[in-house]
């Protein structure tokens, strides 16, 4: 039995990241084209700040505290 793993990344983008990961960057971007590049650039970029930024000020502000 395969252990499932936990991950924030769309269904639809896993087989995107795949082809960037086995072709690299300027290989990745002709294969899939530049606005799926972009848009794939855009959602990890705001994923990031909301986990890593937004989330812990948000927390340390105690904005969740009733």
């Amino acid at each position: 039995m395969t252990k499932k793993r936990f991950t924030l990344t769309p269904k639809f983008l896993r087989g995107y990241l795949q082809v960037f990961r086995e072709k690299g960057i300027k290989e990745g971007i002709k294969a899939v084209g530049l606005p799926v590049a972009i848009g794939m650039f855009l959602f990890f970029l705001i994923k990031g700040v909301v986990l890593y930024i937004l989330l812990p000020y948000l927390i340390a502000t105690g904005a969740f505290s009733g």
